[in-house]
Order: C-alpha cells, then structure tokens, then sequence
C-alpha cells in the first residue's frame, strides 16, 4: 500500500482543528478524578498531532514546547499534584495556544480562508 503524502496546507488545518480537540480532552482530564479511558483517549489524539507536527517542519519549535509541557503534565495530573499541576496545566495550555496561532498564521501565509 503506498502511503499518500498530505498537502502542508491540509496537514496544517487539521492541525489546528485536532489541536481543538486535544485542548479540551486536556481541560477535562484536569477537571476530573483520574480517568484511564480519557487518559487514553488524550495519549492516542497525542499520537495523531506528533504525525501532523511531522510532516509540519516549520512548526517544529512550537510542537517540541507541546511535547515537553505534555510529558511533564501527565504524570502530576495523575498523582494530583496541586498546585504544581495547575502551573503545568496552564504552561501546556498556552504551549497548544501557540502552536494553534501558528498554524493559522502558517495557513494565512499559504493562501488559506478561514472562514
């Protein structure tokens, strides 16, 4: 099976949209008790934004803030660090905020509506 390369601009915005969703499945899994379904949900959109952010060089700088701020949330919002958690949390939180800005700026250089 040949594997189909996806446009910069279409890998892009599906970016930004699954960015969307990560943030609140992120918002959620902090607002709740641990929850292992959630959990894996959250890891398996992670995966899906790591192949997007791969074909994205140009949003390499912003995704490896991503990566890092993620790595380092999990494992306090699952011992329920406090305080140290909501610091993590909002640090992941404006890292997603600007990968998403750059990836409308992205698509507003290639010509992209956003409508």
């Amino acid at each position: 099976m040949e594997k189909k390369e996806v446009p910069a601009r279409v890998a892009t915005f599906k970016l930004a949209a699954a960015l969307e969703e990560y943030e609140v499945k992120v918002r959620a899994l902090a607002g709740t008790s641990p929850d292992l379904d959630l959990l894996q949900r959250l890891q398996h959109d992670f995966g899906e934004l790591r192949l997007l952010c791969a074909s994205l060089p140009k949003l390499s700088v912003s995704w490896v803030a991503v990566l890092v701020s993620h790595a380092r949330l999990l494992p306090a919002l699952c011992s329920r660090a406090g305080p140290a958690a909501t610091a993590l949390l909002q640090e992941h939180l404006a890292a997603i905020e600007r990968l998403r800005n750059n990836c409308l700026r992205l698509m507003g250089a290639q010509g992209v509506v956003i409508a």
